[in-house]
């Protein structure tokens, strides 16, 4: 029997991609063994609204990869499909569709330890996805997570500093006409400076 790739999706709005995801990239690289990890920007969600054009994430992000991971192109990689959907999109629907599209593939979910709790309680369709989806969860320091996890549920919490830092506390900074250095890698300053985004 055919071993099933597996891959890890990362799915945010990535606006813009900052050092805690270079940092949570790099740590799926180390402490959690796949083939592939899929960098997933969103479209806009039931309970968020993204407000910078897809094309411009996709752009940031392709520059992150280039610049902090020039070896692993074939390694990491950017999914349009959320971008794509034409309506507001959820993690259960994407779930969903890839499964469809890939059925040899076995999908991760990347998540922060602090939206565990929002799961079950706030996504479409949470106790199924909660249930069902593999989800890899990379615990902050002080975050308590639930005593019993699904099974297909991995915890990373060794081995790994959590950078945390958020893109809105960054496009807060931008938009005082902060460089967002050192939150944001060169490249990515350098192409917000020159698209005038977040002004």
């Amino acid at each position: 029997m055919q071993t099933k790739k597996k891959v890890v999706i990362y799915g945010g709005t990535f606006n813009p991609p900052h050092i805690g995801h270079a940092a949570a990239i790099e740590t799926v690289t180390r402490l959690f063994s796949c083939d592939e990890i899929w960098l997933m920007p969103t479209a806009d969600r039931r309970d968020k609204t993204v407000g910078t054009a897809g094309g411009h994430r996709l752009k940031m992000l392709e520059i992150m990869i280039d610049e902090l991971f020039p070896t692993a192109k074939t390694f990491i990689k950017i999914s349009r499909m959320e971008l794509e959907r034409p309506r507001l999109t959820t993690t259960y629907e994407t779930k969903l569709e890839l499964e469809a599209a890939y059925p040899s593939y076995k999908f991760y979910f990347l998540i922060g330890s602090d939206i565990v709790g929002d799961i079950e309680k706030k996504w479409v369709n949470g106790d199924e996805l909660f249930r069902t989806a593999r989800f890899i969860i990379m615990k902050r320091p002080l975050d308590v997570l639930p005593e019993r996890l699904p099974p297909q549920i991995t915890i990373l919490d060794k081995g790994f500093k959590y950078v945390d830092i958020s893109s809105t506390f960054i496009r807060a900074l931008l938009a005082k006409g902060h460089s967002g250095a050192p939150y944001l890698i060169s490249g990515v300053a350098e192409y917000i400076k020159n698209n005038g985004l977040y002004r």
